[in-house]
């Protein structure tokens, strides 16, 4: 053990021990005593970590480290994914949010290698949390449901209440009130049923219940978080609270209270060194500042802030600071180093594909092209950025239909600047229509708090009467009640005037309120038209899916995160999701004969080298069985980034082993047949034309001893005819061993390449051939192999004599365990092999690999104009 782990233990133990004899002591005690079963003194100290981490994230690197080393010292898979897990956790609140999701993938291997359901949850959960932080909610969304779905077959409550949660908040990001407030509840319910009482549910309902307009509620539901989080000293938990309240009294318009909250948010999260807490809150202090017009103050705090979000590299925040900070250097006219600023921002907005932090870059350079004189170039840009900023926030529209309408004003295009005017009225109404619903909600808000405040004087007021009473009644009882008397009347007059005073105010306000509600009426039944066809749409393609037995893969490239369908998991034999949702999961499956018919480096980037950005190919991939199956791979590029290159990738595999092996007994039976038909017509030629012509040449021969008599005419046409017949038993005789090869039938294979490398060598008087093999005196037993080979050697051989010009070349059959290998080597002149096999012309390769498909074989060439040619044939021996 290294010098700084020792002082890291060091520290844990002061840490401890500053706390006193708390729970987290009497776990450190379980691990420290070495005499306790491994598995109890890993458990106690992971729980240790787990009861620090939100208080000391640095020490738990050190715990997680032991734990780690001493799990894998004892061989415990589940301990070391525990380790890796916390470790995760730890980096995550320390803002190293691509280091965390890296240790939860190796938190999730060693889970699902261990078998522990527990563990794989944990892992996909934070792999779900480093998402989120980055802002991509729907890849969240996906994680947390399949973490979810894992821990409801635990039936572990309070890991379901902790995914309810996150996905209750990812649902008021996007807006969806209605499923955030069901989630949420649900979440609520599960920390009830599992006997613990969180504050999380509760301030997020709060959010909830602000962002419908029931301000009040949403303050008393915060107010009793944070009761819970005092009373459980979570620090963490009451600084994310008094962020709330901030945030509440800023909707508000309660700047008082807002930098209350605030900064008591912040000297908590800095006493804690919450980095990603104390980010959140300078950024909210420049923004208070901002919109109150004290630049020099925002600035102060954007600077703060900046240093933070670099130093946690966090791409989101860095581009919004930076583009606030240019905003205010404009509006002040400090020039300088502003365009700098900008290019970063968008260059930081477009990796991250933000278009509304691209659509503010493009407004920045607006301003400050306007702001150098460049009226053209300015106005190309705020277009631009207009451009981009339909369909996003109604301010944006605003801000930059106002700039386009100064910018067209002063150029002297007075209908262009029109057109922009009233865009920017119309936007410029509806978002004052939102600050007076925000008004109203203050009003209603302060209403409330008014009548309240009134039962509670006229209470304390009664209260007190009645005190009064009871210390005075032996003395002047008859005085005392004349002055209660009173004192109730007066309160009671000014309590009527009051109630009817707060009435009339409520009136206006509900006046109000339904106005309002009468302007968003057509708006909102847009909204649910819209929101129903686009759940038909939904419903629709996802019985289309589960109608489809294809397995379907959605990639996105810039990630290269992988998404698989159930089917996809199914089709090779596995459970859903029993493996990785990796590319080199597929890769590593495809058999190693496909992957040597590709020039990339998987059969998923074939895709990118497309021009038209799809592709249909065919591989063999290995199932959960060690078999392989055939699969059509479809795949189409469905969405570039701003410079034209793919960004996602969308695609199937479908199973189509069975039409492969019907394609391949037909071809297995056509050579078969063919093969038949050959041996067949060889027999013939041998038994029935071969032994007719010899009978007519042993004839032949005993009517030439006689003939010398004969004119010399006569004796010259005999020889010819005699010639001729021998010509054609030698022929004929050839003619049978190529189409069925005796030697094969009878000597075998090695004795049949001999006799045609020899017949061949020795009509070829330019051609040198050699010849090896490593048979020994082994076979090959099956004919079909046999004649495959064979006939290729034929067709081989036949090109190198028809097309190659060679001077010398080697032949090579190899018997290895598994397969056979035929090489046939020349250095003739060589020939485009990428053209000529692509175009199937001439030269047999088509015969060659027909023959090899019906046996499964292997068949690859390899030449280059001027370089010569080599074929390469394997078969496998158990095809």
């Amino acid at each position: 053990m290294n010098k700084n782990i020792f002082i890291s233990i060091f520290l844990i133990f002061n840490f401890s021990f500053a706390f006193g004899q708390n729970k987290a002591d009497s776990l450190w005690n379980i691990w420290s005593d070495v005499n306790r079963e491994d598995t109890t003194r890993l458990e106690a100290l992971f729980e240790h970590s787990r009861e620090i981490i939100k208080k000391n994230t640095d020490s738990v690197f050190t715990i997680s480290d032991i734990g780690y080393h001493f799990a894998k010292e004892k061989k415990l898979l589940k301990y070391q994914s525990s380790a890796l897990v916390i470790r995760g956790k730890a980096l995550y609140r320390k803002g190293r949010y691509t280091e965390a999701e890296n240790t939860f993938n190796e938190a999730l291997i060693l889970g699902r290698e261990a078998k522990d359901s527990l563990s794989v949850s944990r892992a996909i959960y934070g792999i779900g949390s480093t998402y989120y932080a980055r802002g991509e909610y729907d890849t969240t969304l996906e994680y947390y449901k399949k973490s979810y779905a894992i821990s409801l077959l635990l039936n572990d409550k309070v890991r379901m209440a902790d995914v309810m949660n996150n996905i209750g908040i990812i649902n008021l990001i996007q807006k969806d009130y209605e499923e955030a407030e069901k989630n949420l509840k649900r979440c609520h319910e599960l920390y009830t049923e599992a006997g613990i009482l969180r504050s999380a549910p509760l301030n997020n309902l709060a959010i909830l219940k602000s962002r419908k307009g029931d301000v009040g509620a949403a303050v008393e539901l915060q107010f009793e978080a944070l009761k819970i989080n005092e009373k459980k000293k979570n620090d963490y938990s009451i600084a994310y609270t008094y962020m709330n309240i901030a945030n509440t009294y800023s909707q508000l318009k309660d700047d008082e209270n807002y930098l209350k909250y605030t900064q008591k948010s912040y000297d908590i999260r800095k006493r804690i060194d919450d980095k990603a807490g104390m980010l959140r809150c300078l950024s909210g202090f420049g923004i208070f500042y901002n919109k109150k017009k004290e630049y020099d103050k925002a600035l102060e705090y954007y600077n703060e802030a900046l240093s933070i979000a670099l130093e946690l590299d966090r791409k989101l925040s860095i581009s919004n600071i930076l583009i606030n900070k240019a905003l205010i250097k404009l509006r002040t006219d400090q020039l300088e180093g502003v365009l700098e600023m900008i290019n970063n921002t968008l260059e930081i907005n477009k990796k991250l594909d933000n278009k509304k932090g691209i659509a503010n870059c493009y407004y920045s350079y607006g301003i400050y092209y306007k702001k150098k004189g460049n009226y053209d170039k300015g106005l190309y840009y705020v277009n631009k950025a207009m451009t981009l900023a339909e369909g996003l926030e109604i301010e944006q529209t605003r801000d930059f239909s106002k700039e386009l309408y100064k910018i067209y004003s002063k150029l002297g295009q007075n209908q262009k600047a029109l057109k922009n005017y009233e865009i920017y009225i119309e936007t410029r109404d509806s978002v004052l229509n939102l600050e007076s619903q925000q008004d109203v909600l203050h009003q209603q808000y302060t209403y409330e708090n008014e009548k309240r405040a009134l039962s509670d004087s006229l209470n304390y007021a009664n209260k007190q009467l009645i005190h009064q009473e009871k210390l005075t009644q032996s003395r002047n009882q008859k005085t005392a009640l004349i002055i209660i008397l009173a004192l109730v009347t007066m309160f009671t007059v000014f309590a009527v005037n009051r109630v009817r005073f707060t009435r009339k105010q409520k009136r206006i306000i509900e006046g109000q309120v339904v106005a309002l509600n009468e302007l968003n009426d057509n708006l909102e039944e847009k909204v649910i038209e819209r929101s129903k066809k686009i759940a038909d749409r939904e419903e629709q393609l996802r019985y289309a899916l589960e109608a489809s037995n294809d397995g379907i893969w959605d990639w996105n490239i810039k990630s290269n995160r992988m998404i698989f369908s159930p089917a996809l998991f199914t089709m090779l034999g596995y459970a859903p999701y029993e493996f990785e949702e990796k590319r080199e999961e597929i890769q590593h499956r495809i058999h190693p004969d496909d992957l040597k018919k590709i020039d990339a480096a998987s059969y998923l980037d074939l895709i990118l080298q497309t021009k038209e950005g799809n592709m249909v190919t065919e591989a063999r991939l290995k199932n959960k069985f060690g078999k392989y199956i055939w699969v059509q791979i479809k795949g189409k590029v469905v969405s570039r980034d701003a410079s034209g290159n793919p960004d996602r990738v969308v695609g199937t595999f479908t199973d189509i082993t069975s039409i492969k092996q019907k394609a391949q007994d037909i071809l297995n039976a056509v050579m078969t047949t063919e093969d038949i038909e050959r041996n067949r017509i060889s027999k013939d030629i041998h038994d029935g034309l071969q032994q007719t012509l010899t009978v007519s040449s042993l004839n032949f021969q005993k009517v030439k001893k006689s003939i010398n008599e004969l004119p010399t005419e006569v004796i010259e046409t005999f020889d010819i005819g005699y010639d001729y017949l021998q010509k054609s038993i030698t022929e004929s005789r050839s003619v049978a061993h190529h189409l069925m090869p005796k030697a094969i039938v009878d000597f075998g294979i090695i004795k049949a390449f001999e006799d045609l490398i020899y017949e061949v060598d020795k009509s070829a008087d330019t051609i040198e051939f050699e010849f090896f093999h490593n048979f020994g005196e082994q076979q090959i037993n099956n004919q079909q192999v046999k004649l495959t080979l064979y006939r290729i050697l034929q067709e081989g051989i036949n090109n190198i004599f028809k097309y190659s010009k060679a001077t010398k070349v080697d032949i090579q059959l190899k018997n290895y365990e598994d397969i056979y290998m035929l090489t046939i080597e020349d250095n003739g002149v060589g020939f485009d092999a990428p053209k000529v096999l692509k175009e199937e012309s001439g030269m047999g390769f088509k015969g060659m690999k027909n023959r090899l498909d019906a046996i499964d074989g292997f068949l690859e060439v390899e030449s280059k104009e001027g370089r010569g040619t080599t074929i390469l044939v394997e078969i496998n021996k158990n095809f």
